[in-house]
C-alpha cells in the first residue's frame, strides 16, 4: 500500500511476488497480486495470480465481498486477454454468471450494448497501465462477454479506434449514458484485442431528416459498415464524462447547417449505398464524402 501511494511501480511489484511467498495460503494475497498484474497488463501473471485466489477463496472471505469472488472476475478479464476461453468461462461462472456454458471456442454472446471508454483518462489501479492510442472517447459496443466487445459506434480518428475493433473492458462502472429509458454503465477498455482495419470516413449531408437517416442506417448495416451521426457529438468535461457532473456544467452540441455523419468501410461500399440512398431523395445532398484514415 505504501509502494502504490508514492508510486514505486517496482517496489509494489517486488511486495506482491514476496506477499505470496510468505503468505501462500491468503486469499488477499493472491488477490491483491493479482491486481498488481492486472494493472500492468500482465495477463499471463494476472491470469495465474486469479487462478489461485479463486481456489482459495472460503465462505469468511465471500462474506467480505458480498458473496461474489472478486478474482474470479480477474481471471475472467486475464483470461479473456489470453485468448484462454475455456478459463475465462470457468471463471465468469465462478463468478455467478450464468449461460457462458464450458468448452475452448471463443464466446460470443450477446450481452447487450454497452458504452465504452477508449483510452481512459483516470486509472482505476495504482500503477494501471491504460491504453494510450489517442484522446480518450466514450462509444457504443456490442458486448459480446463479460470482458470484450466489438465497438459499433464509428469512433473519431482521433480515439485511435475504428468501427469493429474489439476491445477488452473493465467490470467497474465509470459513469452511465442512456440507452432507451434506462441508464447504463460506462466501462473503461483496458486493451485492443483486435483492430478492424476499416477505413474512416466523414460526409455532410444537405437536407437530411432523423427519418432519412433511419433509412440510411437500414441500408449501411446490413452490409457491415458503419455510420454515426457525428452532428451531436458533445464534448464533455472529464467530471461528466465519469457521470458526476456539477450543476454549472452544460455541453450542447455545436450549431451546424449540415449534417455530419462518420462512417465506416470500402469507399465503392460506401458510395453505392449512398446511391440507393438518394435515388429516391431529391430534397438530399451528399455535399462531401472525405477519407479521414
Amino acid at each position: 500500500m505504501e509502494a502504490d501511494r508514492v508510486g514505486d511501480v517496482a517496489g509494489a511489484g517486488r511486495l506482491a511476488r514476496e506477499m505470496v511467498e510468505v503468505a501462500p495460503r491468503s486469499f488477499k494475497a493472491w488477490f491483491e497480486a493479482g491486481l498488481y498484474s492486472k494493472a500492468r497488463g500482465d495477463w499471463a501473471d494476472s491470469a495465474a495470480r486469479n487462478q489461485r485466489a479463486v481456489e482459495l477463496f472460503t465462505a469468511r472471505d465471500a462474506g467480505e465481498f458480498d458473496g461474489v469472488n472478486p478474482a474470479a472476475w480477474n481471471l475472467g478479464i486475464a483470461a479473456t486477454a489470453l485468448g484462454d476461453w475455456a478459463t475465462a468461462r470457468q471463471a465468469w461462472t465462478a463468478y455467478g454468471i450464468e449461460g457462458v456454458g464450458v468448452g475452448s471456442e471463443p464466446i460470443d454472446g450477446d450481452f447487450g450494448m454497452t458504452p465504452v471508454r477508449l483510452n481512459p483518462d483516470r486509472p482505476s489501479l495504482a500503477h494501471q497501465v491504460s491504453p494510450e492510442f489517442g484522446d480518450a472517447e466514450v462509444v457504443w459496443c456490442w458486448r459480446r462477454s463479460p470482458a470484450h466487445a466489438v465497438i459499433s459506434s464509428v469512433p473519431l480518428p482521433e480515439s485511435g479506434h475504428r468501427f469493429r475493433d474489439v476491445v477488452l473492458h473493465d467490470g467497474e462502472p465509470k459513469g452511465q449514458r442512456r440507452l432507451g429509458d434506462r441508464d447504463v454503465s460506462v466501462f473503461d477498455e483496458l486493451a485492443r484485442l483486435d483492430e478492424s482495419g476499416l477505413p474512416t470516413w466523414q460526409a455532410q449531408l444537405l437536407g437530411a431528416e432523423p427519418d432519412d437517416l433511419a433509412a440510411l442506417a437500414e441500408i449501411i448495416g446490413p452490409k457491415g459498415l458503419g455510420l454515426d451521426d457525428w452532428s451531436g457529438i458533445r464534448m464533455m468535461c472529464s467530471d461528466c464524462s465519469h457521470g458526476s457532473p456539477g450543476a454549472e456544467h452544460d455541453h450542447a452540441a455545436a450549431p451546424t447547417d449540415a449534417t455530419v455523419v462518420g462512417l465506416a468501410g470500402s469507399e465503392g461500399d460506401l458510395r453505392a449505398c449512398f446511391d440507393e440512398w438518394l435515388a429516391d431523395r431529391p430534397h438530399v445532398t451528399l455535399a462531401e464524402l472525405t477519407f479521414l484514415w
